[in-house]
């Protein structure tokens, strides 16, 4: 390439890089000029909607502008999480991301249509929430010892929900079954409000997840909480003992939550929303 065609092309992509990070900043100050999207892959009423929906008030009024949630579930997540990796990064369209579509899924399942670490930017953890076991009004079992005495005696015949294959939830309840010998059959659903609704109706017997999905079914008298799987009681829930106080220290175990945007955002719309 002749000497003056080469100074040509750098001077021009100079000038490129320059236009683009001028119209990043751009951007950024003018940054939120419309709603934000935020996609929870996972079903409305569910453990993650009620904390996404609940984070999306906050940046909202944080930003002065509004966020609006998409619940686009199935495929415990992935698929909703794939939507928001091939969303145009310029800050408008967030991912609520769980314990399960960060980091579970792409141990457990053969083909994830995401690299969370590589397709997004994250920009912050906003909550965790330790584990709690539940289970049905009518089952006789009045404490955790009790019912892992009853599922050794029983193999099979009681059953667990679980949010779906791959899900926080099922490998809590992997846990609970690993830690204690208990011999339950795993059931998964579509979210964690589907198996709450199981459980509720009967379909299953017990559940492990989070205070979030369970709180006002517990309050009503319609589950009952018998252990937490957290190292210490909760203040909502004082009087049910953690699984270490009933001799099985190994089941701890909580979901957590965070968000992330397309990981070539600018720089300085993520400053913005950290």
């Amino acid at each position: 390439m002749r000497p003056g065609l080469r100074q040509a092309h750098m001077k021009n992509a100079i000038c490129s890089g320059l236009l683009l990070i001028a119209f990043a900043a751009f951007a950024a100050d003018d940054y939120p000029a419309k709603p934000i999207q935020m996609i929870v892959p996972f079903p409305a009423g569910g453990p993650a909607d009620i904390v996404g929906r609940l984070y999306a008030q906050h940046l909202a009024a944080v930003v002065g502008q509004t966020v609006v949630t998409l619940n686009r579930d199935g495929a415990s997540g992935s698929i909703g999480t794939a939507a928001a990796a091939r969303a145009t990064p310029d800050g408008y369209t967030l991912v609520f991301g769980t314990t399960s579509t960060m980091v579970v899924n792409p141990l457990v399942m053969k083909q994830v249509p995401y690299d969370f670490w590589k397709d997004f930017a994250l920009i912050g953890l906003i909550a965790n929430a330790p584990h709690i076991l539940a289970v049905r009004d009518g089952l006789p079992a009045k404490s955790a010892t009790e019912l892992v005495a009853m599922a050794r005696a029983s193999p099979g015949k009681y059953t667990i929900a679980s949010a779906g294959t791959g899900t926080i939830v099922q490998m809590a309840a992997e846990l609970f079954k690993h830690e204690t010998g208990a011999d339950l059959l795993v059931v998964p659903f579509k979210g964690g409000q589907p198996a709450t609704l199981a459980l509720l109706s009967g379909e299953v017997d017990m559940i492990v997840n989070d205070l979030t999905a369970l709180k006002s079914n517990l309050a009503s008298g319609n589950l009952r909480a018998l252990a937490v799987a957290h190292t210490s009681r909760l203040k909502l829930l004082p009087d049910v003992p953690t699984f270490a106080e009933l001799g099985m220290p190994g089941v701890i175990s909580s979901t957590w939550w965070g968000i992330g945007t397309p990981v070539k955002t600018p720089e300085a719309v993520q400053a913005r929303l950290r």
